[in-house]
């Protein structure tokens, strides 16, 4: 479904922000594989020779080994386990080798204290991710209901970890898709066409991001990650670090609104457009948020931005792409200015370099 751009911030989540202050510590020390594939042994024998079995070299002249030309049913047919994982649509990315996708494990913890451990128990602190080290894969399903028992600082420590590998994950799946369309998008620049697995995967993919499938420049613009510290940022101000009704009971992390007057999960409140849109988790309040931004009209600046960086070889950094969400909330520069503080006095930059680890 899509969701509509966010219109308000409830005076709730502003203030349970301001309460617990936005500036947060840390000591920081500062083989594709070939149609045809042709091995040779030794030095070429002369044609005037006689045959290599008959001659006194013990070199044979060259072994090739030709693979059949498949049919265009063949190729529809031989669609393999590897179509089917990592995509949303009936077909994942064909053809060319991908990037590899780290599964996260699940966890559900019930209390603050069992977050915290959770994260102990992997050795996962922010500290080390900022030195460099993997983040764990693990993917908190929601949030505790009493982390708002914790202090301002402990708060924010375990929100900023919950949200970290689950926005990694995501990235690392986007970059999975831009990664196959560019390919695509190479292939038919070049005039030598798709195969039909491949033209239903990118008609999916463009019907996902609302726009045409033979817009390629604008769905290239369209697949492409967010920064960790923009997304996480946006979820603390929104949220209240977690603490919001709507994010302990629904998931709604991101301050999205529903577009129409329907639930997609049980929650309290009731349905409406305007109120805030639930999620089963907070893995899918994320792909919704990274969604909407990669494919509502009123983030066209943020892409084109985002597309200009990347033209350009510059990092994508989220201090400098909020400032092209302006219309996320109605406060408009003041919002934006408002997650700059909070992405500057947290230190979130760091998180932008982050990597998942694949234990």
């Amino acid at each position: 479904m899509q969701l509509s751009i966010r219109h308000y911030a409830f005076p709730a989540v502003w203030l349970a922000v301001f309460a617990t202050g936005v500036s947060l510590r840390h000591p920081v020390p500062q083989a594709d594989a070939m149609a045809a594939l042709s091995a040779r042994i030794g030095e070429p024998a002369d044609p005037a020779q006689p045959p290599p079995f008959l001659s006194n070299s013990p070199f044979p002249t060259s072994l090739t080994f030709a693979a059949p030309v498949p049919s265009e049913l063949d190729q529809m047919m031989q669609v393999t386990s590897r179509d089917f994982l990592g995509g949303h649509g009936r077909f994942a990315a064909p053809g060319n080798a991908v990037r590899r996708q780290v599964q996260l494990r699940a966890i559900n913890p019930r209390t603050a204290d069992e977050l915290a451990g959770a994260f102990r128990d992997v050795s996962f602190t922010l500290t080390d991710i900022r030195q460099g080290e993997a983040v764990p894969p693990l993917k908190v399903q929601r949030v505790p209901d009493d982390l708002g028992s914790k202090d301002g600082t402990s708060r924010k420590v375990l929100f900023i970890t919950a949200l970290l590998p689950v926005i990694l994950e995501i990235n690392q799946r986007v970059l999975g898709e831009r990664d196959q369309l560019l390919y695509l998008k190479g292939k038919l620049d070049s005039g030598a066409g798709i195969t039909p697995v491949e033209r239903v995967w990118l008609e999916q993919l463009a019907d996902r991001y609302d726009t045409p499938a033979d817009n390629l420049e604008e769905l290239v613009r369209r697949v492409d990650i967010v920064p960790p510290s923009m997304a996480i940022a946006q979820a603390g101000v929104e949220s209240g670090w977690g603490t919001s009704f709507a994010a302990r009971t629904g998931n709604a992390l991101f301050g999205q609104i529903q577009a129409v007057g329907q639930h997609a999960v049980s929650v309290s409140w009731k349905p409406g457009a305007g109120m805030p849109q639930p999620f089963a988790n907070i893995g899918e309040a994320a792909e919704a948020y990274v969604l909407n931004l990669d494919s509502h009209p009123a983030y066209a600046a943020f892409r084109t931005e985002r597309a200009a960086m990347r033209r350009r070889g510059e990092p994508l950094e989220g201090f400098r792409l909020i400032g092209q969400l302006a219309r996320y909330s109605e406060l408009g520069q003041s919002y934006v200015q408002f997650v700059r503080q909070v992405m500057r006095e947290n230190d979130m930059g760091d998180f932008d370099k982050a990597k998942l680890s694949s234990f």
